[in-house]
């Protein structure tokens, strides 16, 4: 009788045990379900030169045009325009050396209009400029006053057509619109006279608030500006007038600091512009061509120096046709095709993080390590979105995270955040996507817009999102706080080319999450 009453208490006893330990492993796995996290890692691929929009190798079209002949696009481009290099930017320029003294007629402004709407067809953007003069010999250009009638004539139109302009180069002054070789407005040397710094304010008065607008030299920056310091970080994409001035280098890679581009003079070049260059446009664009074209004992010994010139300076775009004797070297030695690949940004997926699942309504935690090899960072600000897709329904989620803000040369950047799930997604499983559309409305559906990242398999041309290789379960069922956000993944490493250094601000760029400075050398800085 005892053994029996034992027996029994004891058993009821256990019962309760393996309730207990049946309660709380259910708390445990609603906890974990809460908190679990498909983990992803991507395979990089900085080899294959593919279309990218912003970026690259140009060509350009440029021209007097007339009342007969208003194109500059239209009629001088074809579907096959850039494809063996992966072109994604002609540079444009209209010559308006029929108009120095008069209105320019509506046949140009409607030519224009056109020309712009043939890149929109055909999913290209343009490097545009407008100059009066295209001989050495013809340095008489417009008056002040005509470029600023021009101006406002041409506002509607750069505000109408501004998805697809990149950058606009500052052009009307000078042979070639270079602010050089000038009747009305000094030499190169004389960087900004009364009459250069009214073009300066007409541009920024009759331009969209957000484009850049690039200088041939940098120094008219500085004296416009008053100012020889370069953008800080929360400084840039502000929308001040210093923060949407860019650089173009149309003498890259010759001698004496790039024919002027680092000097007061063609005969100098001075360290203080060089650096001031390579912080500047961190935030700002910068590219242009070589001008190495007759002298071949000049250009064999130059063109091996592009890559770290490029990677310094932070170049997003670059003649392919000019000058031919530093393109042949680069073609030849295969270098071209290096500096394809890195030119302008180039992202690259390494680890990531998501939340498997979500309820309607709630949130999902996303976190995900990326590294910028490219020269440079992307500089018109865009969106990039979390994409939720099945085959019924597609979901774009917009991140916090800037773009912008992802520094080149091998830095590392993190998304670490908390999406908000629409209350009106349906349950069911969705793969996950990153979507980085244009930001204008225009064109952002348009996937030959969209940013695509260099890694194996993840691309997907015909929606222009990048497959994260991971799903998420929306569910009724599931938490609405997905819990702590992971920490992440940086994986922090030195920049990929020999010789380049990374900068934010004047100061050697913080790689690694202890906060430890590195140079190039991957030596500590105290």
């Amino acid at each position: 009788m005892q053994k029996k009453q034992y027996f029994c208490i004891h058993k009821l006893q256990n019962t309760i045990h393996m309730k207990k330990i049946l309660f709380l492993a259910g708390l445990l796995t609603a906890t974990f379900i809460s908190l679990s996290a498909a983990h992803v890692t991507y395979v990089a691929d900085n080899k294959t030169i593919f279309k990218n929009p912003e970026r690259g190798f140009t060509e350009e079209l440029n021209g007097k045009v007339s009342v007969s002949s208003p194109y500059r696009i239209k009629n001088h481009i074809d579907s096959n325009w850039g494809k063996n290099d992966k072109m994604t930017m002609p540079v444009v320029l209209y010559n308006f050396g029929n108009f120095k003294s008069q209105d320019l007629p509506d046949a140009i402004l409607d030519g224009f209009d056109e020309d712009m709407a043939v890149l929109r067809s055909m999913g290209l953007k343009c490097v545009l400029r407008f100059a009066y003069t295209e001989r050495e010999s013809d340095k008489v250009d417009a008056t002040p006053e005509r470029v600023h009638r021009h101006l406002e004539q041409l506002k509607p139109y750069l505000a109408a057509n501004e998805d697809v302009i990149y950058v606009l180069e500052a052009g009307f002054v000078g042979v070639w619109g270079e602010w050089y070789y000038s009747t009305n407005y000094g030499n190169e040397t004389q960087h900004v006279t009364a009459n250069r710094r009214k073009i300066i304010e007409y541009l920024f008065e009759n331009t969209p608030a957000d484009m850049f607008i690039l200088f041939r030299y940098p120094m008219i920056q500085q004296e416009y500006l008053h100012d020889t310091n370069p953008l800080t970080a929360a400084e840039g994409f502000s929308g001040s007038q210093k923060a949407r001035m860019g650089c173009h280098n149309d003498a890259f890679l010759h001698d004496w600091g790039n024919m002027g581009t680092y000097a007061s003079d063609d005969k100098s070049d001075d360290p203080k512009v060089r650096q001031y260059v390579a912080t500047q446009c961190l935030y700002t664009p910068n590219g242009g061509e070589t001008n190495i074209d007759d002298d071949d004992a000049l250009a064999e010994r130059r063109y091996s120096q592009a890559p770290s010139e490029m990677a310094t300076y932070h170049w997003s775009f670059c003649g392919s046709t000019y000058a031919m004797p530093v393109i042949r070297r680069w073609r030849n030695s295969g270098l071209f095709d290096t500096l394809n690949v890195y030119m302008g940004y180039r992202y690259n997926l390494h680890s990531a993080q998501f939340s498997d699942q979500a309820a309607p309504g709630g949130k999902a935690n996303v976190v995900i390590s990326i590294r910028n090899v490219g020269y440079a960072p992307l500089y018109n600000a865009r969106t990039a979105y979390i994409v939720l897709k099945n085959d019924n329904k597609t979901y774009a989620l917009p991140l916090q995270a800037d773009p912008r803000r992802w520094l080149p040369n091998g830095a590392w950047s993190l998304i670490r955040e908390q999406v908000d799930i629409p209350a009106n997604v349906a349950e069911g499983i969705y793969h996950l996507y990153l979507w980085m559309p244009d930001q204008h409305e225009s064109i952002k559906n348009d996937s030959r817009y969209a940013i695509r990242f260099g890694n194996v398999n993840v691309w997907d041309q015909n929606t222009g999102y990048n497959d994260l290789g991971a799903t998420i379960t929306i569910s009724n069922s599931a938490p609405q706080d997905p819990g702590v956000l992971p920490e992440g993944n940086l994986s922090p490493s030195l920049p990929s080319r020999e010789g380049v250094k990374v900068v934010e601000d004047g100061q050697v760029l913080v790689l690694s999450q202890d906060g430890a400075k590195y140079t190039v050398t991957g030596k500590k800085i105290k």
